[in-house]
């Protein structure tokens, strides 16, 4: 989740005041905290801001995904 990350601040340190950086600062502690988060919020959102949340949301779903397969490959051989 690192590059989409790193873009997003970079994003929102050029775009402080605007409704798109609150907007990506909100997401991304939403999938930090495991918080709900409106996604409707997306939809008023420019196309460059938006891409970063889909390219957020991609990487944190990955990472996610990758932390259960090595948790439950660590449970198997606990089991063994």
């Amino acid at each position: 989740m690192a590059n989409a990350v790193k873009s997003i601040a970079k994003y929102i340190s050029n775009n402080e005041d605007t409704p798109e950086a609150e907007t990506l600062r909100d997401l991304c502690e939403s999938l930090e905290s495991g918080e709900p988060f409106d996604l409707t919020r997306l939809y008023d959102m420019k196309a460059k801001a938006f891409n970063l949340a889909l390219a957020v949301l991609e990487e944190w779903r990955f990472d996610r995904h990758l932390v259960e397969r090595r948790l439950q490959k660590y449970l198997s051989q606990e089991e063994a």
